[in-house]
């Protein structure tokens, strides 16, 4: 999945801020997988893949990539921002 650089393009100024929590931890190769967003290890065994994506086909490409990847999920979160108001979590 490609992450676009452009937000403003065709959506408005809004981008999707996403939270997904898998139930265990994914392997460094996943990172080219889910290229763009951040994915980090967390002490108790579960795995956050986080950041911003340009438009709803690009959520619904990552829930279909999580599905291909075969990683079970605890939680994913959506919520459509608007571009200037978004503030990574770091």
């Amino acid at each position: 999945m490609e992450e676009s650089k452009d937000f403003k393009s065709g959506n408005g100024g809004y981008l999707w801020k996403v939270k997904v929590i898998s139930e265990a931890h994914l392997d460094h190769w996943i990172n080219d997988y889910f290229g763009g967003l951040e994915i980090s290890n967390q002490q108790d065994g579960s795995s956050v893949i986080s950041g911003k994506l340009a438009d709803m086909p690009a959520v619904y490409g990552l829930i279909l990539r999580l599905r291909d990847a075969g990683i079970v999920l605890i939680s994913l979160e959506a919520e459509r921002v608007n571009n200037q108001e978004y503030e990574p979590r770091g």
